[in-house]
């Protein structure tokens, strides 16, 4: 049985790798891990891809975050999961960064930024260099 100690800083790295806090005292003896990242034999060829299984692994919390350090985790991967491995993936693979546009009400000019905050400032820039 570990220390109190040692089971908050157990919590705490749970948490971080996106557990919730409850996680430490509600664990079921067996569970099923989701694979967030793909297995890969020596040649370099995928063995198991990402959302495949691996099934009755045990439950317990030092079990699950050492399994979690390598990409698998007992829930399924997708765009809304924060981990390292979904959010490289889902981000190349499936969302297109949003960039803001707006036009010059003067010239008909179109600006372009990847936020509203750089959009206003490019807009203001342009308005004071090109018509003062």
């Amino acid at each position: 049985m570990a220390g109190i100690t040692e089971r908050n800083a157990q919590r705490i790295e749970l948490a971080n790798s996106g557990f919730t806090m409850n996680y430490i005292d509600d664990w079921q003896p067996k569970t099923t891990l989701y694979r967030h990242k793909a297995s890969y034999n020596t040649e370099g060829d995928i063995v198991e891809g990402i959302g495949s299984t691996v099934k009755q692994v045990p439950g317990n919390p030092d079990y699950v975050l050492k399994k979690a350090k390598i990409g698998l985790f007992p829930w399924k991967p997708g765009s809304e999961c924060s981990c390292q491995w979904c959010g490289e993936t889902f981000e190349k693979d499936n969302e297109k960064p949003e960039v803001f546009q707006e036009s010059c009400g003067i010239c008909g000019v179109v600006v372009e930024a990847k936020a509203k905050p750089g959009l206003i400032s490019k807009l203001k820039a342009h308005k004071s260099k090109t018509h003062p």
